[in-house]
């Protein structure tokens, strides 16, 4: 049997908990670092570049995550191996993951950079990027494979610290990283003619986070001979990541061709407008999926020790928690990021506030179905299920895309996106009740009256803050204020209901379907 294979089990003993409250903050604060280096950063970078400018960089942002996502699965599929690997105490074939890894991201880095030499000047003409923009435009492709590889090193280090829950270690190895980042852009980058150098800094904050991660992490691996996987232990993996990245593609085509079609049909300035939309939902979106590192970790040991049985019943008992707690959330925030849009960068990007809205629409009902429903299926070994949703969520959105777009511009592309979301997140509930026998609760009695308090408190005094005119880092943080104060009022109502007897009555006895996970 591959030593690789799901259905291989662990020692109960070597099964680690990784759900207490220090976990989960020391994670969120990992992920949301990046996040908010980039708020703090994006009105200075406006100013500085220029929204036309910073159009561009946008763009190369874009198509950097568009190939972060089409690594072959890799980078999604790291977590979930290392944490297969943590939970046997298996270091030697960590090693040979981490080496695999770094040489298959150096590989694809240097294949982007000879495609970027010879394709550059056909990709900005085909864009709609203004001629005095277009010299620029042509040296970013050109570093775009280096800044590539770096990206993605830096993802199989943070996929090892999170595999063996070190979430303190990689929350001071990403902060640090942000920190210089932030710290050098500020003092480096003084005019519009500094995008080369703002890549060159984006690199540089990648290397930081492969080599602190690799560094703190190096006694969870050995590097000896052989330095590769084995040949089986390829394959498996090669199976499990290329149902990663059909689900990736996904990714690709529900979120980051959004910015080419606009950038295709509408001018380069709108990139920035919809850059700053994504931006803000995408913030809002992650700091529920903070807890998902953690919570993949977990799951995953539970189905090394325990099987199938005992993931379909950690399930339960972890979705009757999560559902009511992220939809009262994204009901509030979805509310309110509009506005909160308006006074972080001022009345002028007021649409890339209703790009925002629209999209963490769609984002807070796909987080709430699907997030707990993507750790189950990853944990056992089944992304196949996921690529099936993820694909009809997908073909939604393609068929509305443009015909909304033509329609609506900016906001009907994003239109598309948020319906494609919210159909594939209801074909994954019932993909999953059929082919596992996960089932839904219905949300708690308290959960409308909390979610109507909260999202009143939180409207009110974003508003207020909006009236006073001010604009910038502090309005918008003075701004989240009222939105703890009303999710803080909604957590004191419903926590009855999530951690009383009902919420952990759950069906664990149902039937699930085995399917071998290659």
């Amino acid at each position: 049997m591959c030593p690789w294979h799901p259905a291989l089990r662990t020692r109960a003993g070597n099964t680690r908990e990784t759900g207490t409250g220090a976990t989960f903050g020391f994670s969120a604060l990992a992920q949301a670092a990046p996040l908010l280096t980039n708020l703090v950063l994006t009105p200075y970078l406006i100013h500085r570049l220029g929204i036309d400018r910073f159009g561009v960089w946008a763009l190369i942002l874009v198509f950097l995550a568009t190939l972060t996502v089409l690594d072959g699965g890799v980078g999604a599929s790291l977590a979930r191996f290392y944490a297969y690997h943590a939970a046997r105490a298996d270091r030697e074939s960590a090693g040979r993951l981490v080496t695999w890894s770094l040489i298959l991201f150096v590989a694809l880095g240097a294949l982007v950079t000879v495609l970027c030499l010879l394709l550059a000047p056909t990709i900005v003409s085909a864009l709609e990027v203004a001629p005095r923009l277009q010299d620029e435009a042509r040296q970013l492709l050109l570093v775009l494979g280096p800044l590539l590889t770096f990206a993605l090193a830096s993802n199989s280090s943070v996929a090892l610290l999170q595999a063996n829950a070190r979430f303190r270690a990689l929350a001071g190895v990403s902060c640090g990283s942000c920190l210089a980042y932030g710290a050098a852009v500020i003092v480096l980058i003084d005019s519009g003619q500094d995008l080369t150098l703002l890549a060159i800094l984006a690199a540089g904050r990648y290397l930081l986070v492969t080599v602190g991660g690799l560094s703190v992490g190096a006694r969870h691996f050995r590097v000896r001979r052989p330095w590769l996987p084995a040949r089986p232990e390829r394959r498996a993996f090669w199976a499990y990541a290329l149902r990663m990245q059909l689900s990736g593609l996904t990714v690709f085509l529900n979120g980051e061709i959004d910015a080419l079609v606009i950038a295709a049909l509408l001018p380069v300035r709108y990139v920035g407008v919809y850059a700053v939309g994504y931006q803000a939902s995408n913030a809002l979106r992650s700091l529920p999926l903070y807890a998902f590192p953690p919570l993949l970790t977990r799951v995953t040991h539970v189905f090394a020790a325990h099987g199938l049985p005992g993931t379909v019943k950690e399930f339960h008992l972890l979705q009757a928690r999560w559902l009511p707690a992220v939809l009262t959330y994204g009901v509030v925030t979805t509310t309110v990021v509009g506005v909160a849009v308006q006074v972080w960068l001022g009345p002028e990007l007021a649409l890339g506030g209703v790009v925002a809205t629209v999209l963490l629409a769609g984002y807070t009902l796909q987080v709430a179905f699907t997030g707990m429903r993507t750790c189950f299926v990853r944990a056992i070994g089944r992304p196949g299920l996921e690529t099936r949703y993820s694909w009809c969520s997908t073909a939604v959105n393609l068929a509305l895309t443009v015909p909304l777009a033509l329609l609506f511009g900016v906001v009907g592309v994003v239109l598309g996106t948020m319906i494609g979301l919210t159909a594939g997140s209801a074909y994954f509930v019932v993909l999953c009740r059929r082919e596992a026998g996960l089932r839904e609760r219905r949300l708690p009695g308290r959960w409308f009256p909390a979610t109507a308090l909260a999202t009143a408190v939180a409207l009110a005094g974003d508003l207020l803050v909006l009236r006073s005119g001010a604009h910038g880092l502090l309005p918008l943080l003075l701004a989240g204020l009222p939105v703890l104060a009303g999710l803080g009022a909604a957590v004191i109502l419903l926590r009855p209901s999530l951690v009383g007897d009902n919420a952990t009555k759950v069906c664990s006895d149902t039937p699930v379907k085995r399917e071998e996970a290659a």
